[in-house]
C-alpha cells in the first residue's frame, strides 16, 4: 500500500512540475512579446473637441 502511495505522490509531483512549467513559460513568453511589440495605441484621454465631436454625434442619433 504504501508503495502505491508513494508512486502516486511522485506522479502528483511530476504533473504539478509540469504544470508549473508550462506556466514560467508562458509568463515569460507573454513578457518577451510585450517588449517586442509594445501596444500601438495610445490609451489616453480624448481631446475636448473630439469628446464634444462624440458627443454631438450621440445627441443626433438620440434625436432620430
Amino acid at each position: 500500500m504504501n508503495f502505491i502511495a508513494d508512486e502516486e505522490m511522485l506522479e502528483n509531483d511530476v504533473n504539478y512540475g509540469i504544470a508549473d512549467c508550462r506556466r514560467r513559460l508562458r509568463s515569460q513568453r507573454s513578457s518577451l512579446r510585450t517588449q517586442d511589440h509594445p501596444p500601438k495605441i495610445e490609451v489616453g484621454e480624448p481631446s475636448l473637441a473630439a469628446a464634444a465631436e462624440r458627443l454631438e454625434e450621440r445627441e443626433e442619433a438620440v434625436i432620430t
